[in-house]
């Protein structure tokens, strides 16, 4: 059983085989520094995730699918069109396999597909888009976020990617998702995202800013219409699957390259059960 244009101006495929633009991606000391430490973190990822049997970081989640429609009118209303189509998403934990409470950093990560094409599941295909946000500001923060995440509900928390994109036209910049009306309901965050879904509130604007700027800009709105069943195990989100054009770049996103490599080949195969 399924879980079912506005104006505001505000198995696993390595790196280059899927969901990939042709713009070459930009190297310049803060990708070299990240790739580095990157390496360097890449034998404890993998050792934890082994003896974890899981992801090192939210290592088990809900995934529900939608729609991703762009705002009309605005600065980046250009960015807006390159994502719009359906989406999925995983909503998980950082720090825990079953969900608390508290003390924990939350994430969404995304899963952008454009027309009406390959059915969403755990399996990418060409084209496809990846952006991962959590509940952690900057790198500054990161020690801190546990303690200013409200692990209760992912409706009230903004997320943030944490490092930038190179994107046609503006440069750099940086992405946030932050939700739109959030309801007021009781029960675990995982039963308040279902009922939000079931009454048509599971909403979030996707937000955009230039790097060393203040104002964010709206430029698309994402609505969840029902709770997806799929292989968690093989579900793999990778943040350089940038077939809608947002490239990763700067320190952090260099991190990952290694350190993700080495969680997901840690990992047991077929140890998740899905959802």
């Amino acid at each position: 059983m399924q879980r079912e244009a506005i104006h505001h101006d505000g198995a696993v495929e390595r790196a280059g085989e899927l969901g990939r633009a042709s713009t070459p991606v930009p190297h310049g000391l803060r990708e070299r520094v990240g790739e580095s430490i990157g390496r360097l973190w890449a034998p404890a990822i993998a050792a934890i995730s082994h003896s974890r049997r899981a992801r090192m970081f939210h290592p088990r989640g809900v995934v529900f699918g939608g729609r991703c429609e762009p705002i009309i009118g605005g600065a980046y209303a250009n960015l807006g069109a390159q994502l719009a189509g359906r989406v999925l998403a995983r909503f998980s934990g950082a720090l825990w396999k079953r969900p608390l409470p508290f003390f924990d950093v939350l994430g969404i990560a995304l899963r952008f597909r454009p027309g009406a094409g390959a059915v969403l599941d755990e399996h990418p295909v060409q084209g496809d888009q990846d952006l991962l946000f959590a509940t952690i500001r900057s790198p500054l923060t990161m020690l801190a976020s546990p303690f200013t995440t409200n692990a209760r509900d992912f409706f009230r928390n903004k997320l943030w990617a944490v490092s930038p994109f190179a994107v046609h036209e503006h440069d750099r910049v940086q992405l946030r998702l932050v939700p739109v009306a959030p309801l007021s309901m009781r029960g675990s965050r995982d039963d308040r995202l279902r009922e939000a879904v079931a009454r048509g509130r599971a909403r979030w604007h996707l937000e955009a800013r230039r790097t060393r700027t203040r104002h964010w800009h709206a430029f698309a709105t994402i609505t969840f219409e029902r709770e997806l069943f799929v292989d968690q195990d093989a579900l793999r989100f990778d943040a350089f699957r940038d077939g809608g054009g947002f490239t990763p770049v700067g320190l952090v996103h260099s991190i990952r390259k290694a350190a993700y490599s080495a969680s997901q080949h840690a990992r047991p195969v077929g140890n998740d059960v899905a959802t």
